[in-house]
């Protein structure tokens, strides 16, 4: 009843705004929906980037954020953002495969650069440089701000785990149907569970382990249960998430303010570098002191989960699906991609 009276209220304030001819002179205030709790590196970029835009913008741009889904969940945040009832809003391209059907690509190619700048240049360079991104942007009428990344792809388990290796016969969760299927590679019995109720499947046993991003998982507190972890930074946490904000109240804004805000985004996106490593430091010390076990993967095993063989047959049911709804040119676009991500595991060399 809370949420609804609240979305209520934002609705008629809506309404307001847009009859009585209020002018953008005056300082504006921009509502930002977010799915996440406001903590972890979620929490970092975002109050970060919140704080900079008011900066930025001499204080003539503020935001009202409302964490945790207050508002929306994140299957609605689109829709939500699309029609205008919140101006920003935390978009996860996973929960809408119809709306952003091209996004999934990134999932096809697990094995990325360890660096964030040159992750941030490869999903950057893709938008660029393959125009159905922005046509998918442009249709769903938002337009992205700030970009950033969960940590990358990690293994928790309820057994000693040192390798890929040890995930052969065992049972284990992973969020997506693409992973679950780099799983059955593995020789794992690839099982869903809702994300809400991975805790309790590990503490009961009806998985062995959960692969998905580091902080997330430690966010959940997934390692009290499964206390042995398999880390590093290879395998990419591939979908990119963003901050986005719908199109029209966007071209509203006078431009000398919307220069204030990509200066704050800017600025943000060259910090999370620094909030990105020290997370991943701090989760491996947290966890240790915690009496974990903590591994790292090897070049092998990451070549082993980024196993081409069973990538090109992924990718192949992937480009035959987004032709099915009318996607054209998917095979050549899924090229232009995997050219972009080599180029950026090679700024690492």
């Amino acid at each position: 009843m809370k949420r609804k009276l609240i979305v209520a209220g934002l609705m008629a304030i809506l309404c307001i705004t847009v009859f009585s001819g209020a002018s953008f002179a005056k300082d504006i205030v921009l509502r930002l929906s977010d799915h996440d709790v406001l903590g972890g590196l979620k929490g970092q970029i975002g109050t970060f980037w919140l704080k900079e835009i008011e900066k930025q913008t001499e204080g003539k741009v503020k935001i009202k954020a409302y964490w945790g889904g207050t508002l929306f969940s994140a299957e609605e945040q689109l829709k939500a953002l699309s029609d205008g009832v919140v101006d920003i809003a935390a978009i996860y391209p996973d929960f809408y495969p119809k709306q952003l059907p091209l996004f999934g690509a990134f999932w096809l190619f697990p094995k990325g650069p360890e660096n964030w700048d040159n992750i941030r240049w490869i999903y950057k360079e893709s938008i660029a440089k393959i125009p159905e991104f922005d046509r998918e942007l442009k249709q769903a009428g938002v337009k992205i701000l700030l970009m950033e990344n969960g940590l990358p792809m990690s293994y928790m388990a309820r057994y000693p785990i040192t390798s890929l290796k040890d995930i052969k016969g065992k049972k284990w969760r992973a969020g997506d149907r693409w992973n679950l299927k780099l799983l059955e590679n593995q020789g794992a019995v690839a099982i869903s569970v809702p994300w809400g109720d991975c805790y309790m499947a590990l503490e009961t046993g009806t998985v062995d382990g959960i692969v998905s991003n580091y902080d997330g998982m430690h966010r959940q507190k997934f390692d009290e249960p499964a206390k042995n972890i398999l880390t590093g930074k290879a395998i990419g946490w591939s979908q990119p998430m963003f901050y986005c904000i719908n199109q029209k109240k966007w071209d509203s804004i006078p431009k000398e303010l919307q220069e204030g805000i990509l200066r704050a985004t800017e600025i943000t996106e060259k910090a999370f570098t620094e909030m990105y490593n020290g997370e991943f430091d701090r989760i491996v010390e947290a966890e240790r002191k915690a009496g974990c076990t903590v591994n790292f993967y090897s070049p092998e095993d990451v070549d082993s989960w980024a196993d081409e063989t069973c990538l090109e047959g992924l990718r192949e049911i992937f480009c035959s699906e987004l032709e099915e709804d009318g996607i054209e040119n998917s095979r050549e676009m899924l090229e232009q991609m995997k050219a972009i991500i080599d180029e950026g595991i090679a700024k690492e060399k």
